[in-house]
């Protein structure tokens, strides 16, 4: 494989010129992160590419997650390694910084179709450390509600409906965890009160 050359905090596929047999991408984040690569984003660019093939291997949520990749970096740097056994890597913000000063990835988003279409501030400035071109943002976490009108008339407009529905209404709502993402993580900064949640939908 090509030495690690489009690590980003987001997946940027479409950016790879890389006509390798297997693409690995070491994700930070829940399994729900290895599954949204290995059932949507691989398939689509296995389509592209035919004959590639994408494999994501899931490091953990969180900055540990993150922090996994940035030493397995820094262990194939230290050993002079050739080659590196990642293609493209989803990690965390603060861990973007470091990458790019050790010199780890390559400035390629000018080179993609997409890449006009960055607007982020954090996509050029990462916590201090100058990024722009290094990286292509995939998301940012989002704290909401969803339901489904024709189930809920009347949703809950603030923290304190909300907490209300939810007594009101047992097993009929569903949040995220707070130990395995940053939305979930949310809803412990609003006050124990779930942030991306479900109500009904179906």
């Amino acid at each position: 494989m090509k030495r690690l050359s489009y690590a980003a905090f987001a997946l940027a596929f479409a950016a790879l010129p890389l006509h390798a047999e297997e693409l690995t991408v070491a994700t930070a984040g829940d399994q729900n992160m290895v599954d949204y690569i290995n059932q949507y984003l691989g398939p689509l660019f296995e389509k592209t590419y035919p004959g590639d093939t994408v494999r994501a291997v899931g490091t953990g949520p969180g900055d540990s997650g993150s922090q996994k990749i940035l030493e397995r970096f820094d262990a194939q740097a230290a050993a002079n390694a050739k080659t590196w056994d990642v293609d493209v890597a989803v990690v965390h913000e603060k861990f973007v910084g470091p990458m790019v000063t050790k010199h780890y990835l390559e400035k390629y988003r000018a080179d993609i179709d997409t890449g006009k279409l960055v607007t982020r501030a954090n996509a050029r400035m990462a916590l201090g450390t100058d990024v722009d071109g290094y990286v292509m943002p995939m998301f940012n976490s989002q704290t909401a509600i969803a339901y489904n009108p024709d189930l809920i008339k009347t949703p809950p407009k603030s923290y304190a409906e909300l907490a209300d529905w939810v007594k009101a209404h047992p097993k009929q709502f569903g949040y995220n965890g707070i130990k395995g993402g940053a939305s979930g993580a949310a809803s412990s900064w609003a006050g124990s009160t779930p942030s991306a949640a479900a109500m009904p939908i179906s």
